[in-house]
């Protein structure tokens, strides 16, 4: 919060400057245009002085990450078990819109990257459809179980 406030306050203060030396040089001349166009210049690397900070802190961002300061994953088995259940609802509801089913007819599971379809058989639905759009939509091998 004290870096935005300082940013604020060094933004105004450069901004205020600004106004008050071009308000000292005289109108006639080209002295002025010059003048103006430096103090927006100023102003302009005024803005972009946090992208710069950002962008210098990428390198020790991108070590942390290789030494293994962040991860990405999964902390628990029980947070493995939400995402793959909400995958499932997410992917059974797809499958449901895009073969126009009834969503009683179908029911889904993913575990290991693979989705487990089950679903009633209808004319004119094959698995090989529902597999490469599971894979396509999903990024995940399906495996589809047809019942009467």
């Amino acid at each position: 919060m004290t870096e935005i406030k300082g940013f604020i306050i060094s933004l105004i203060t450069a901004s205020a400057a600004s106004a008050v030396i071009e308000g000292f040089v005289p109108e006639g001349g080209g002295l002025k245009k010059y003048l103006k166009y430096a103090a927006s210049l100023a102003i302009l690397l005024m803005l972009l002085a946090p992208l710069r900070s950002l962008i210098s802190a990428i390198p020790s961002l991108a070590e942390d990450f290789e030494a293994g300061g962040y991860s990405i994953g999964y902390d628990s088995v029980d947070a493995v078990a939400r995402v793959n259940s909400l995958t499932a609802l997410h992917i059974s509801r797809a499958v449901c819109e895009k073969f126009s089913l009834d969503e009683s007819e179908v029911s889904a599971s993913v575990s290991d990257g693979v989705a487990r379809l089950e679903l009633k058989r209808h004319f004119g639905i094959f698995e090989r459809d529902i597999c490469e759009y599971v894979a396509a939509n999903f990024g995940v091998a399906a495996e589809v179980v047809f019942y009467e």
